[in-house]
């Protein structure tokens, strides 16, 4: 009879064990969990007051759209960037929404959304600065600083061949371009939209190399096979397109860069 009891309270313990995990998962299944690196003005940074709580910026207000069609609420998970396909990956976040480049090394570990931004990548150095002139130049001793793991970072690296010794990474793109402005850096290699909003702010010069920076597309990273969310996404992606909001975002947010 002892043993009876035993056993039926184990299955007891079991059945309330499962019963809290079922609540907890409950709970999630309210919330969409953006990860991102708050750290690429405008399209997402932090601030005193923002969309969702410190976070504001473009990629801030598409991700908070995308929530609400699926009636959730949004919560953010802010890490470094060359972290945030792992986090898709494995669960830690439902979505990376970040400014980022879709290339062949990242569909091979999530699935990408439609392309809601395109970009490219210019040279940032000093306005007097009349030693580089292409993409080429970087190559002859300069000191150029990448933003770790964006794409700036892949191109100085394996395209452009800068050699190691001479490549700065850093986790954000203000902090390379100040050192630009200080004179401890030739040039960064940056996005666009980031990089020419910032060289403006500092009195900088930006040059472009279209032989070099091809065009490309910002999308949304989902875990592979989780086609209800990227549904959400594209359905709502298009929405905001077809309406015009995201432009309207753009020039909302022009003028941010910090």
């Amino acid at each position: 009879m002892k043993k009876l009891t035993k056993a039926m309270a184990a299955l007891a313990a079991a059945a309330l064990s499962l019963g809290a995990l079922a609540g907890c998962g409950s709970k999630n299944d309210d919330t969409l969990v953006m990860g991102t690196n708050a750290a690429f003005p405008p399209f997402e940074y932090t601030t005193t007051n923002g969309i969702v709580g410190e976070f504001d910026g473009i990629d801030v207000a598409i991700a908070q759209k995308i929530a609400e069609k699926a009636g959730k609420t949004l919560e953010i998970s802010d890490m470094e960037f060359d972290g945030l396909i792992a986090a898709v990956s494995t669960g830690k976040v439902d979505m990376a929404v970040a400014g980022m480049t879709v290339n062949e090394e990242r569909l091979k570990e999530v699935d990408f959304s439609d392309p809601y931004y395109a970009a490219t990548q210019v040279i940032i150095v000093a306005e007097d600065n009349n030693d580089i002139t292409c993409a080429d130049d970087l190559k002859n001793g300069k000191k150029v600083g990448v933003v770790l793991s964006y794409t700036g970072d892949t191109i100085v690296t394996d395209t452009i061949k800068v050699d190691e010794a001479n490549i700065q990474r850093a986790n954000r793109a203000l902090d390379i371009v100040q050192d630009v402005k200080n004179g401890k850096l030739d040039a960064v290699v940056v996005d666009s939209y980031t990089g020419i909003a910032l060289a403006e702010k500092n009195g900088l010069k930006v040059i472009e190399d279209p032989d070099v920076f091809d065009t490309e597309e910002y999308a949304i990273a989902v875990r592979k096979g989780n086609k209800e969310l990227l549904d959400t996404i594209n359905a709502t992606l298009k929405e905001m397109k077809d309406a015009g909001e995201i432009d309207k975002l753009t020039e909302k947010y022009g003028d941010v860069t910090e």
